[in-house]
């Protein structure tokens, strides 16, 4: 992790026309597998509603999510990353790390606004809490504040056509397609909510098309009788996929619902498209991993847009909040920021740069970090290595630019690496570090910090708070647990100073 003195939070949210809300979540769909972002003849399956969703709307082309599920239906549920929860790798109950009851809720949110009325409910996979399904205490109803949930609480199937159905913590076995069957309960229980004149949320979590690679029931897909290959199955279930989310839109009312399509992470490596291979696909931090599509129709956005903004799904908290004229709250520190002001075109932009992360409680060397801006992007494992990449020439990854050290890279890309680094500080909730006896002396400007131990602590310099670099040439010295840098002189006449800290 990195430890920065300086620490910065923007958090937006701004109410909005009291629309109700629809969110479809697909498993392991990520752009290479959706022909609006993968547009390579025969690379992807037929989505034709999918396709119709992004015409009558806008369609994202830099969101990212995580490198598995439950971190990014984390981020969505709670605003905050990772780092913040705890939810880091795919929950399991080896692990221990479930989403916790402590952490507030979207659903738990809206049922505290006394003036919005909000139905909400949850429908499909839910995968961010272990245990006995008809356990109070693990039902999504009381993790996440669901009043209805009906669905598999689990990461996988064991059959698409053979699965534990968990409705309101009641468990019992279905033998009904488990895409065709999460879209008939929402498809009811929205038509019940319109039917009695009551604004809703809903969740619609496919467990498709993540693995088992099946053959969908043949109405569904064009694929036959018998996909040959794991990449037709997959294909097949997202066709199949696509097919019932016609059936769920036909459910709602464009005028009054806001849809948002989005995949939770990366496409799975055994079934991944070029321009990323198995190795940069679900699992990791590179954009085959965790850039995914993410489709916006509703009322009062323009058709047909696209937009390159850098959004990410922990967005969507205070995106589905602010649709629905529901405040945001107070009392936790979010990471979310509302995407309103790119839906109805008021900004192009709401953040300059996109953070996710993966972790697992029982090894600190496992996963990393990844920030990317604009133009650069790096990834720092917690092992203490690091990729560099710049994705305006290099897309696909193929080429870190760290490769032969960073006096190797240019002065542009040894700048733009610098102040990815630096603000990688930005995220973590440890504690700032208080400087004391700032002082200018003969050798130049001194700082002095509590040491931190097992981590590396170095001092940066900056002219404009943007662009931040070491300062050369700084040995600290230290006495009874205090660390104190001190820079030349600057020949700026402006420079400001911090401390990184930084572990590994």
């Amino acid at each position: 992790m990195t430890r920065l003195l300086l620490i910065f939070l923007a958090v937006a949210g701004s109410a909005f026309a009291g629309s109700n809300v629809l969110l479809i979540i697909a498993d392991d769909f990520g752009v290479d597998s959706q022909s609006l972002y993968n547009p390579t003849a025969g690379a992807t399956a037929p989505t034709p509603n999918l396709n119709g969703l992004a015409a009558s709307g806008i369609r994202f082309t830099n969101a990212w999510a995580c490198p598995v599920c439950s971190p990014t239906r984390a981020c969505l549920i709670t605003g905050r990353h990772g780092f913040r929860t705890g939810v880091g790798e795919a929950v399991s109950a080896a692990a221990a790390n479930g989403l916790t009851a402590a952490e507030l809720t979207l659903p738990e949110v809206m049922a505290q606004s006394s003036t919005a009325g909000f139905q909400t409910a949850c429908f499909g996979k839910w995968h961010l809490s272990t245990g006995t399904p008809a356990s109070s205490a693990t039902a999504p109803n009381a993790i996440g504040g669901w009043p209805h949930y009906a669905g598999a609480t689990g990461g996988v199937l064991t059959s698409y056509t053979n699965w534990t159905k968990v409705t309101n913590g009641i468990s019992a076995n279905s033998t009904a397609y488990a895409t065709t069957d999460v879209v008939n309960d929402a498809t009811a229980w929205i038509t019940a909510r319109t039917n009695a004149n009551q604004p809703w949320l809903a969740w619609v979590a496919f467990n498709a098309p993540h693995t088992p690679f099946h053959n969908p029931p043949a109405p569904l897909h064009s694929y036959g009788a018998n996909p040959a290959t794991n990449l037709l199955k997959y294909r097949a279930a997202v066709e199949a996929m696509d097919t019932e989310i016609g059936r769920l839109l036909t459910s709602v009312n464009p005028a009054t619902t806001t849809v948002i399509f989005m995949g939770d992470n990366g496409t799975p490596g055994q079934v991944i498209q070029s321009p990323y291979d198995s190795t940069h696909a679900k699992d990791t931090l590179y954009e085959g991993g965790i850039r995914i599509p993410l489709i916006i129709r509703g009322p009062g956005i323009a058709p047909g847009r696209t937009s390159d903004a850098l959004v990410h799904a922990v967005d969507l908290f205070s995106t589905q909040l602010a649709l629905a004229g529901v405040p945001l709250p107070t009392a936790v520190t979010l990471d979310s920021r509302s995407l309103v002001p790119l839906l109805t075109g008021q900004s192009t932009a709401i953040r300059s740069r996109l953070y996710t992360d993966q972790f697992d409680q029982s090894d600190p060397t496992s996963g990393g970090r990844a920030l990317r801006d604009d133009r650069v992007k790096l990834i720092r494992y917690h092992n203490g290595t690091e990729v560099f990449h710049d994705l305006l020439t290099d897309p696909a990854e193929s080429a870190n630019l760290l490769a032969n050290g960073i006096p190797a890279m240019s002065a542009t890309h040894q700048a733009l690496y610098y102040r990815l680094r630096f603000n990688l500080g930005q995220y973590t909730t440890a504690a700032s570090l208080e400087p004391t006896h700032p002082a200018f002396t003969p050798p130049g400007f001194s700082l002095t910090v509590p040491e931190t131990p097992a981590a590396s602590q170095t001092l940066w310099q900056s002219t404009d708070l943007d662009f931040w670099t070491p300062v050369p040439g700084v040995t600290p010295s230290r006495n009874d647990g205090q660390l104190t840098f001190t820079a030349p002189h600057s020949t700026s006449p402006r420079v400001f100073y911090s401390i990184l800290t930084e572990v590994p």
